[in-house]
């Protein structure tokens, strides 16, 4: 019976989002902190070789 009113339920518009308080795990919330940092120096490290690369391609 209970998943025949499930499957009658009524479409509401505006709750597709809605979502239950979700409590963050704190090591996975300093890992997830960890990877956007070492994100930030790897793509300054490329900048960094791109920038010396084009430097040597001028001199030459």
């Amino acid at each position: 019976m209970n998943s025949k009113l499930v499957d009658e339920a009524p479409y509401h518009p505006g709750y597709e989002d809605a979502s239950f308080e979700q409590v963050e795990n704190p090591l996975m919330a300093e890992l997830a902190q960890y990877r956007k940092m070492n994100e930030r120096y790897i793509e300054t490290a490329k900048k960094i070789i791109e920038f010396l690369g084009a430097g040597n391609k001028a001199a030459a």
